[in-house]
């Protein structure tokens, strides 16, 4: 990897590590010389990462805790400070979601989406927004969706949520530019994350992707986390405010 993709020494938290675009990015980030302070809901699917990959435990900080809680972000940030001394990178990926009508979608389904996919990002911006502040230096990178910017039926509450995600991230990348911080959001399009074995099976739905997707075919985890390498390292400095849509052609419709 040429240098300016090192992230040699870097101190990098990742939401939603456990699997799909988040395992990918930690193994990349990893590889490139970074520390990584990973949260996941569950330990296991990061101890399985741990002996997949065979981390120096110096540079790796696992912790379970669910990120729609103020107060476990709040928790993590600290001890990842208290462990790696600073914060140079975040990458909020963690999110969910689920196909349902709209009028057939009740406030605690509303609730429970936006509270894992925007209020978690607003929990880490904040707690390490503070830090990056300070020294006045720091990426953050948002995982958004191409539902987002586009919308599709069925998806409310999780398009609400990604689209909020796009225009916070803006917001942000305004604020902070002053202090020398990056902000920008990645907008996947249909991949093959932890859900695709299960949307495979919804046949007219799955063919339906394929057809639409330019490149007629689906992305790969991987595909999403070296976009995250790119607006983590020293090639993407003078972008900031930006959305990089990641979807095999689907927003170029």
């Amino acid at each position: 990897m040429a240098q300016e993709y090192a992230l040699k020494d870097k101190v990098a938290i990742i939401s939603g590590a456990g699997k799909g675009i988040g395992r990918e990015t930690a193994k990349l980030f990893y590889k490139e010389g970074a520390n990584i302070a990973l949260i996941s809901r569950n330990l296991k699917d990061l101890s399985s990462l741990k002996e997949e990959v065979s981390f120096d435990s110096k540079r790796i900080f696992l912790y379970e805790g669910d990120v729609s809680k103020e107060e476990v972000v709040e928790k993590f940030v600290k001890q990842t400070i208290e462990k790696f001394n600073k914060i140079d990178l975040l990458i909020n990926n963690a999110g969910m979601r689920f196909r349902k009508k709209f009028l057939d979608t009740n406030s605690q389904e509303w609730n429970q989406v936006i509270s894992n996919n925007l209020n978690s990002v607003y929990f880490f911006c904040r707690e390490v927004g503070k830090s990056m502040v300070s020294k006045k230096s720091g990426k953050i990178i948002n995982i958004s969706s191409i539902v987002g910017t586009l919308g599709l039926p069925e998806l409310s509450a999780y398009g609400a949520s990604k689209g909020a995600i796009i225009t916070l991230s803006k917001c942000l990348a305004l604020e902070w530019a002053e202090h020398n911080i990056n902000v920008n959001t990645i907008a996947p399009g249909f991949c093959q994350t932890s859900y695709f074995e299960n949307f495979k099976k919804k046949e007219d739905l799955y063919k339906f992707t394929i057809e639409r997707t330019p490149q007629k075919k689906w992305g790969s985890s991987l595909d999403v986390a070296n976009c995250c390498l790119f607006l983590a390292s020293e090639a993407s400095n003078y972008i900031t405010g930006e959305v990089l849509n990641v979807d095999g052609g689907w927003s170029a419709w």
